[in-house]
């Protein structure tokens, strides 16, 4: 629920206050952003601006971004304002929207679609049982040591199988709210075996020969092996081995292809892990009882269906490549439940909007070794897209897509979704929020190894932004406005700002370059430029009512002719008083 700042709440630990950031100019009048040199950043707190934010008259033609941060540390918060602006006497000011935003001060196409899709909605419902229902506290005997496992041994070691092989095996049945206690008790058929992965097949499906040729299963245990494994176990730590073989199962079945009604067009369950797996079935000492745990690490993919038996047809082509990146994304999660299952320091599973955040960032970090791109190599879209259709358009297709076009969600309502958000389990904007924010976070706050910094998020023992802040060695403040600024970019300009400090920009994506083309596919309209919501002020007829909710901003651009100025550019509350909540910030960048 969400509820509207009080009087009174918790008050940030500032790492910023008013006055200058990289040679911004005296702070003994921060509100006067005459002082700024092009490329400087300046940081308002409340009490600099009471009287509004000065520009007097210049001799030069002057361009600022403006954007009202809400970096309250309390999740989902909303705070109200109003930003107007007078304008100077007999000054020419321009209010419209500067021609390199494609005369659009707010590049919007209709209703943005934010509703989830099958597979967010469903894995939603599984990480929520976890959270909710999977206790980590060794809570069923109050005397039981924090220091002991919570299982008092692992299951016994399976021997790896050989292709042939079946065993029995329980799929949890995510269509209902209890996956412990509600699964489907089936047997599996073994079609290939690596070494790290044991491709499987649901009997009930048919022989595997039917659904697949050896190679293409082949292929299937090759990236398992040689891409993804090795790159989220890199990035997100080594995963469990419950049953001991040293391999993780990947089970094809038609019971998940039943999670997608039969005639949906719009989108399809891919497939899931579950954290139920790692469980003992029965309550011990150590931790609760889960009757449907199969003591492994397996991922449930739907099942080629050609014939649409379990639903809608699905060619084994569409499965192949539609299940790549939820594998990469699936494991992420896996290695992080599991990771945190051992640990007895560790009370709860990782917060929906982090855990989301890094499961996308594996698809991102698959991606990149796929493509023999360096973590941190700057990408444009010309690289992500070389060619279409080839191999490159299939790999940017599975692991980077779903990424920019989440973030395109985002950046049209910045000021609505936040990364932070409790809403990462039913918005695909904040999810893209979140990916960004990790994503600049590995980029700038990692001292160049993103590795290690994903590690460090995994280990936790925190949760949510307790453990965001331990990894990043910064406030939440400073992160929010380093962020938010990275996410404009200078990308409303034909060259990149001139002086900018390289902390408020991404090192692995050049977003003028990738977001344009991602938008205008996601939104279907050939007219943006670039997607974020950037609103012109200027004039004092024009008072734009704005909410932000807590951990993003809203993005206003203030753009001054030759020989104008402007004065008392103000955020006030309703009433028309200076506007002041918990958490409020204005940063200002100069960009001409």
């Amino acid at each position: 629920m969400i509820k509207r700042i009080a009087p009174v709440g918790l008050i940030l630990a500032l790492a910023c206050g008013g006055g200058g950031d990289g040679g911004t100019g005296p702070s003994t009048d921060p509100n006067d952003i005459s002082s700024m040199a092009v490329g400087d950043v300046r940081v308002l707190n409340p009490a600099d601006i009471t009287t509004g934010i000065d520009l007097p008259a210049g001799s030069g033609a002057r361009d600022y971004v403006i954007i009202v941060g809400n970096t309250n540390n309390i999740k989902d918060l909303e705070a109200s304002y109003v930003v107007k602006a007078d304008r100077s006497t007999g000054a020419s000011f321009g209010i419209s929207a500067p021609s390199d935003l494609g005369g659009q001060s707010n590049v919007l196409v209709g209703q943005v679609p934010l509703a989830r899709t099958p597979q967010q909605a469903f894995e939603n419902r599984v990480r929520a049982f976890e959270r909710r229902d999977l206790a980590l506290k060794a809570r069923l005997n109050p005397l039981a040591s924090r220091l002991s496992p919570r299982r008092s041994t692992q299951a016994a070691a399976m021997a790896v199988p050989n292709v042939g092989d079946v065993f029995n095996i329980k799929i949890p049945d995510a269509s209902t709210d209890n996956l412990c206690d509600n699964f489907i008790p089936t047997q599996a058929v073994v079609a290939s075996v690596s070494s790290k992965a044991i491709l499987a097949v649901d009997t009930l499906d048919g022989p595997p020969a039917a659904l697949f040729t050896q190679m293409q299963m082949d292929s299937i245990t090759d990236e398992f092996d040689t891409k993804t494994y090795p790159t989220d176990a890199a990035y997100f730590n080594t995963p469990t081995d419950f049953d001991g073989n040293g391999r993780i199962i990947i089970l094809f079945s038609g019971q998940i292809n039943k999670l997608t009604p039969a005639g949906s067009t719009g989108g399809f369950v891919g497939g899931f892990f579950f954290a139920g797996d790692f469980f003992p079935t029965v309550d011990t000492p150590q931790a609760q009882g889960c009757a449907e745990s199969n003591g492994a690490e397996i991922f449930y993919l739907l099942s080629p269906d050609p014939t649409g038996r379990f639903g809608n047809v699905r060619s084994t082509s569409s499965v192949r490549q539609g299940t790549r990146g939820t594998i990469a994304h699936e494991f992420q999660h896996m290695i992080n439940a599991g990771n945190r299952f051992v640990n007895p320091n560790v009370d709860a599973f990782e917060a929906t909007w982090l855990d989301e955040g890094l499961a996308h960032f594996a698809e991102d970090a698959v991606g990149r070794v796929s493509r023999g791109f360096g973590d941190l190599e700057m990408l444009d879209f010309a690289k992500l897209v070389p060619c279409s259709p080839c191999a490159a358009s299939n790999d940017f297709n599975a692991f980077f897509f779903q990424n920019l076009a989440r973030l395109t969600y985002w950046m049209q309502k910045p000021d609505k979704y936040s990364p932070l958000s409790k809403e990462a389990d039913t918005s695909l904007a904040t999810r893209g929020a979140a990916w960004a924010i990790l994503r600049y976070a590995a980029d700038n706050y990692s001292n160049g190894d993103p590795r290690a910094f994903t590690r460090k998020l995994v280990a936790g023992p925190d949760t949510g932004l307790k453990n965001f802040n331990a990894a990043t060695k910064v406030a939440v403040d400073t992160a929010v406005k380093d962020w938010l600024m990275a996410m404009f970019d200078g990308a409303h300009l034909p060259t990149p700002v001139a002086n900018l400090n390289a902390k408020y920009s991404l090192r692995s994506y050049n977003l003028r370059s990738v977001m344009g083309p991602i938008a205008r596919n996601v939104l279907q309209d050939n007219s943006i430029v670039y997607p974020l919501a950037v609103t012109p002020v200027g004039s004092g007829s024009d008072n734009f009512s704005a909410t932000n909710r807590s951990g993003t901003g809203t993005y206003y651009r203030l753009t001054v002719a030759a020989g104008a100025g402007a004065k008392n550019v103000k955020i006030v509350d309703s009433s028309g008083n200076p506007a002041s909540f918990t958490g409020e910030h204005v940063y200002v960048l100069r960009i001409q």
